[in-house]
């Protein structure tokens, strides 16, 4: 494809530029791509929870057992742009008490695939995720767990559980004390605080 009339203009004028002058435009044009950027990730960070949703992209079975299950969920590739402007990865878990309906898994992957190009934070992102699968499925309890892979040498995880009084549970479920998650955090090594003589 050869380029348009406006963009052959372009590259002549650049090229009558003394090479300090075309660095200059080079340099206006990349920092005024970097200002918008900024501005854009700004106004991402302004944006309601709603403004991420991709809800109607979920589909909902009814439920075949009447709630006497208890579903678990991996992701183990989920993606998305962070604030950074990078890409982000990570896999999601999620354990699913449902009530009168199940989610359907082909929707689901199609749902966390919308999400590759969201600029968003992880935080907001899990966040607008569990709200959607609250809304789409109404289960007894929903608990989403979503590790990120480490960039810069730290990683991070956020949990989100329905059963918890803050998010309007009644805390009837502990089975969390139990899971990976909380024995990886007691498997720490802890640092010595024996002093030994040489």
């Amino acid at each position: 494809m050869s380029p348009t009339p406006k963009i052959q203009a372009a590259i002549a004028a650049l090229k009558q530029l003394e090479p300090q002058a075309r660095k200059k435009v080079f340099r206006a044009v990349r920092d005024e791509r970097a200002a918008e950027e900024r501005e854009k990730r700004q106004e991402a960070r302004m944006l309601p929870n709603e403004h991420f949703s991709r809800a109607h992209l979920l589909e909902r079975l009814p439920d075949p057992a009447e709630g006497r299950y208890e579903q678990k969920i991996h992701i183990p590739e989920f993606s998305f742009m962070g604030v950074g402007n990078q890409p982000d990865y990570g896999d999601l878990k999620l354990t699913f008490y449902p009530r009168d309906y199940t989610i359907e898994l082909k929707s689901l992957k199609i749902y966390k695939d919308s999400y590759r190009e969201v600029l968003a934070s992880y935080e907001r992102i899990a966040n607008v995720m569990f709200e959607d699968l609250i809304e789409v499925y109404n289960p007894r309890r929903l608990r989403l767990v979503l590790n990120l892979r480490a960039r810069g040498g730290i990683s991070s995880s956020i949990t989100i559980d329905s059963d918890w009084a803050i998010r309007g549970g009644t805390e009837q479920f502990h089975d969390w004390k139990t899971t990976a998650e909380r024995d990886a955090l007691e498997k720490q090594p802890k640092p010595d605080s024996t002093f030994r003589k040489v």
